[in-house]
């Protein structure tokens, strides 16, 4: 038995969801037993000849200075030289307990390092979908989903609008959609969400977690939690929802895999360091974080050094959260900034604010008689403002995060010229 069909094996008793969503390529992943993994075996070796990597024979990195000089307080050897696949452990288990205080002991997989979000939406793209496979997503949704899971897999992205008549997040719709699936599914949630800077209010929850507990399975449910805790409304869901479902999670039916980082969770944007766990605990969760590296050792080997080091350090600071709090304090500011001059919008005009109490965007429909491309390129050309179009509603996305507060009046200002114009 090869070492993929032992993890198939492991999976198939103790994670039966996961194993029969698994894609081909899925399937056939394990790390294989290659360089990375004799070298971490002879890890305790006084004499080492396995890993190609420039060190001075008792594991220290032999860095030119040039380089070197600028890691002020960060082990070189973090930085310098190659690591895990699965990325630094300190780093995988402080973002665990980081992670798991809303998890109020709910067991699950030691989360593996990623190259961001991005990286780890790809790699459970790589697990759990190719064609045949749909992939229930409400819209309008991050454009790069077509790109990971349609051009990349060739699975087929299902759509749903992702409000209801009463304008909060529509549960019925999912129901609809899974209720019309041929074959396997994965159904994706992105709360807070991008482009619709919004999150579900808590009376709402419950119905969603019910729906997708109670499915007949094999399901899978990915937590894209891009922007994770970044709520301003009373009220409205702040924590992952991977919690919810993982307690609830009955693992021959659901699988629940979420995907974050410390991109906007830490405001390290060009850091690209991410994470991904699993709801499968023991044994079934160290054979998905298996395979995680060995699709991790296929495309970029191994996740950064010296951005996992800045990360760990950063966890490790005293007044990490504290400084995070001050950042979200002044994205409030922005955001009730945004709300107030929305407000300034006539009713029934040409501009409509949709519902928006998290994360880093508004939402803004525009008259279906206007075309939002056109209106995007007018406020560029004759305007000086830069903003998102999102043809399939025709609204403007609004990054509040990126645009001062006392500037918000002035950029709802123009985008109103731009529209009397056209």
């Amino acid at each position: 038995m090869t070492k993929a069909e032992q993890l198939n094996e492991i999976l198939r008793r103790h994670a039966p969801a996961a194993a029969a969503s698994l894609s081909r390529f899925g399937r056939a992943l394990a790390f294989p037993q290659g360089i990375p993994s004799q070298t971490a075996e002879a890890a305790g070796c006084e004499l080492k000849a396995t890993i190609g990597q420039l060190t001075d024979g008792k594991g220290h990195a032999m860095a030119v200075d040039a380089l070197a000089s600028h890691l002020v307080g960060i082990e070189p050897e973090q930085a310098l030289l190659y690591g895990n696949a699965a990325g630094l452990k300190p780093l995988r288990e402080l973002w665990r307990d980081r992670q798991a205080r809303e998890g109020h002991g709910t067991p699950t997989s030691l989360p593996a390092v990623v190259c961001g979000l991005t990286h780890g939406l790809s790699i459970t793209a790589d697990l759990f979908m190719e064609p045949g496979v749909d992939v229930l997503v409400p819209t309008p949704y991050w454009g790069n989903y077509r790109l990971l899971f349609e051009a990349r897999h060739g699975a087929r992205i299902v759509g749903y609008p992702f409000f209801d008549v009463n304008h909060q997040f529509n549960t019925q719709g999912l129901a609809e959609a899974l209720a019309g699936v041929q074959g396997r599914a994965v159904v994706l949630l992105n709360f807070p969400s991008n482009p619709q800077g919004f999150s579900p209010r808590l009376e709402d929850v419950e119905p969603l977690v019910t729906l997708l507990v109670n499915h007949p399975g094999p399901l899978v449910v990915v937590l894209d939690d891009a922007y994770h805790g970044i709520v301003f409304e009373d009220g409205a869901l702040r924590e992952s929802l991977f919690w919810a479902l993982s307690r609830r999670a009955d693992p021959a039916r659901l699988l629940v895999v979420k995907v974050d980082g410390c991109t906007k969770e830490l405001l390290f944007f060009g850091g690209r360091v991410g994470f991904i766990t699993f709801s499968a605990a023991g044994e079934a969760g160290e054979a998905l974080v298996d395979k995680v590296m060995a699709s991790t050792r296929s495309t970029v080997s191994i996740p950064p050094g010296p951005s996992q080091a800045l990360a760990l350090a950063a966890l490790r600071h005293p007044e990490i959260d504290a400084q995070i709090q001050e950042r979200l304090t002044m994205l409030r500011g922005r955001w009730e900034a945004m709300q107030a001059a929305l407000a300034t919008l006539p009713a029934g005009g040409r501009l409509k604010p949709l519902p928006n109490n998290a994360g880093f965007f508004g939402l803004v429909a525009v008259d279906p008689d206007i075309d939002v491309q056109e209106l995007r390129l007018t406020l560029i050309r004759d305007h000086s403002v830069g903003v998102i179009s999102i043809p399939e509603i025709n609204a403007l996305r609004l990054a509040f995060c990126s645009t001062r507060a006392e500037d918000m009046p002035e950029l709802i200002r123009r985008i109103q010229l731009a529209t009397s114009s056209l």
